[in-house]
């Protein structure tokens, strides 16, 4: 799920914790007070979970006109120590975990789950209303 929040406030982690399951909160959070102590204007330029795990990308920095290497290096290895995490971590608890696939047929995704996660029901979205799908075009009458 990539999400790209609008305002410059709302480039930063905390605009993407509500995106993830509550076990990856603690991840994110962490993240967060790291990529601050290293500059906390740092923003966040994509935001993803792929394949099981987070996909953090930071903006490149620039000082004077000169890109900021060093920055880019020292967030990059946050992100990656991140996202390494997020692979053995249950996105649903927090407990250890590892990824798994979920769903059936068509409908597989891949997800860190542990244990006991992985049995619990695949939460399903509510269909929206009838008249909001043929509105949208997605379903016929």
């Amino acid at each position: 799920m990539t999400t790209d929040p609008t305002s410059p406030a709302d480039r930063q982690i905390p605009a993407w914790i509500p995106t993830v399951g509550t076990g990856w909160a603690a991840l994110l959070i962490q993240l967060q007070e790291e990529l601050c102590a290293l500059d906390p204007d740092y923003r966040i330029e994509r935001f993803d979970t792929n394949l099981g795990g987070l996909r953090v990308t930071v903006a490149d920095r620039f000082q004077e006109g000169e890109f900021d290497g060093e920055f880019a290096d020292r967030a990059t290895a946050l992100t990656d120590a991140a996202e390494t995490s997020s692979e053995r971590t249950c996105e649903t608890c927090g407990e250890p975990g590892r990824i798994r696939l979920r769903g059936d047929g068509p409908h597989t995704w891949m997800q860190s789950s542990c244990d006991t996660c992985r049995t619990l029901p695949i939460q399903k979205a509510e269909p929206a209303d009838s008249t909001e799908i043929n509105r949208l075009g997605t379903s016929r009458p």
